[in-house]
């Protein structure tokens, strides 16, 4: 794609505008992959204090690779929702991309909290908890209301089973380049803010409970990437976003 575009950028004064592009200050990321020469690039980050956003990291959870996080992360969603029921009567998203995790995950949590719980649906009412991917809030997320609890149960970071996903690594270890800097992490990082950035506007909470963010060298940029939040490894139903360290 970069090789088609190089040289409509030539051609006449460009001004592109995102949510999120690159989490390099000179997008050498976003500058490459669309090809584009040297450029002036403006970020404008959100206030300190108006768009604040209150962060649960919990460290205690096991890794999404191992068996035992299925259960655990079943667990901590549970004690979020229950914790939560009477301080945040509004819309609650849980993001998972794992399929079988998502259905199993839909399927114990109507058990317990019945026909509040619903799976990718379009049109919902108040106080509903939602369960979906990634790629439908995506789709969908200018139709529903801004959440009040945010729940990510896993990093975005696109699946190797995917087709596409296969492809564009394969292309980059073709020219023996790091696909995951280049493309798996950058993908995630702009899905992070993305989904982070209407939750600034009502200081609601969020809850990414990979705790690949403390145990991996990336974590660093992923937590530069949520700032302006007040974090917290522990959660605490009377927790005001300023009664934290901030981001």
């Amino acid at each position: 794609m970069a090789i088609h575009l190089a040289a409509l950028w030539q051609k006449q004064p460009t001004v592109l505008i995102g949510a999120s592009l690159d989490h390099n200050p000179k997008a050498d990321i976003f500058r490459q992959r669309f090809g584009l020469d040297d450029l002036t690039c403006l970020k404008f980050s959100p206030h300190r204090h108006h768009d604040l956003v209150r962060l649960y990291l919990p460290d205690h959870l096991p890794l999404p690779n191992t068996p035992q996080f299925q259960p655990m992360v079943h667990q901590e969603i549970r004690r979020l929702l229950v914790g939560m029921a009477s301080s945040q009567p509004g819309l609650t998203l849980i993001l998972v991309n794992d399929l079988p995790l998502k259905g199993q995950l839909a399927a114990a949590l109507a058990g317990e909290f019945g026909s509040r719980v619903q799976v990718e649906r379009p049109v919902l009412e108040s106080n509903t908890i939602l369960v979906s991917s990634w790629e439908f809030w995506q789709q969908h997320q200018n139709q529903l209301p801004v959440p009040e609890v945010l729940i990510m149960a896993t990093l975005p970071l696109p699946s190797l089973e995917n087709p596409l996903v296969a492809g564009r690594v394969a292309f980059h270890k073709r020219r023996r380049q790091d696909w995951f800097r280049l493309y798996l992490f950058p993908t995630a990082m702009t899905e992070l803010q993305r989904a982070i950035a209407p939750m600034r506007a009502n200081q609601g909470l969020v809850a990414l409970l990979d705790t690949r963010v403390h145990y991996r060298s990336y974590g660093q940029q992923i937590l530069e990437a949520l700032s302006p939040a007040a974090a917290t490894r522990s959660l605490h139903l009377d927790w005001e976003p300023n009664s934290d360290l901030g981001l």
